[in-house]
């Protein structure tokens, strides 16, 4: 990825453009319409330039969207004082990215595609191997992943459900769990409470259960004198 993730040109007289500007025009139209649907010629027209413009502030569409998820990343920032132990300060830092991938969906694809570099991505890793570090964790590593691929797997089980709860409706749903509770009779049941109304409210509980149940794991791998 280019240097220029970390270090912002200076805009040419010209073009009225910033970075900032660049980036928040792409962080839009991706809440609004979604990765598939943004290309650099639409950003242009957001901003009313040439497509040939925005590439003085970004090299590749690529690079343009590892600055718009950083810009996302931002939001998950928690600040350093979070009261309670290292228990409090990883669940915190979870539930704020957790939150920031739910408000914008297109970043979890990003987050497996692009090398996730840019300064709030950095510096969301630190402060998760920082509590790590502290807590006395032998491996301050393997706490961030744990905490990191917790937060990935809820979010995306949460989409899942989503989408499961917009065809609640179907025919072919509805057959197919019929079909399906004759052979596997528990999955199917669990199925189909998927496509029930409460999805964030239920989603909500799987992750404060399952975040705790990570915690708890956790804290029965710190050394003894830690």
């Amino acid at each position: 990825m280019p240097s220029s993730i970390w270090v912002d040109r200076a805009k040419p007289a010209s073009t009225g453009l910033s970075r900032g500007s660049l980036v928040r025009a792409a962080v839009a139209l991706l809440d609004a319409d979604g990765l598939e649907r943004v290309s650099m010629r639409r950003v242009a027209a957001e901003l009313g330039v040439t497509v040939g413009a925005l590439y003085w502030y970004v090299a590749t569409k690529d690079e343009l969207l590892e600055l718009a998820l950083d810009e996302v990343l931002g939001e998950a920032r928690v600040p350093d004082d979070v009261p309670g132990e290292w228990r409090d300060a990883l669940a915190a830092q979870a539930g704020r990215m957790r939150q920031v991938l739910l408000r914008h969906p297109w970043a979890l694809p990003l987050l497996g595609r692009l090398p996730n570099i840019g300064p709030n991505a950095v510096e969301l890793a630190d402060a998760a191997l920082g509590v790590a570090t502290r807590a006395g964790f032998p491996d301050p590593g393997a706490v961030a992943a744990a905490l990191h691929d917790q937060v990935v797997g809820a979010v995306l089980a949460q989409t899942g459900l989503r989408h499961t709860a917009a065809l609640a409706g179907d025919e072919r749903l509805g057959g197919y769990l019929a079909a399906a509770s004759e052979v596997h009779p528990a999955a199917a049941s669990a199925m189909r409470a998927g496509t029930g109304a409460d999805v964030a409210a239920r989603s909500d509980r799987r992750f404060a259960f399952s975040l705790g149940c990570l915690l708890d794991g956790l804290a029965a791998r710190l050394p003894d004198d830690a």
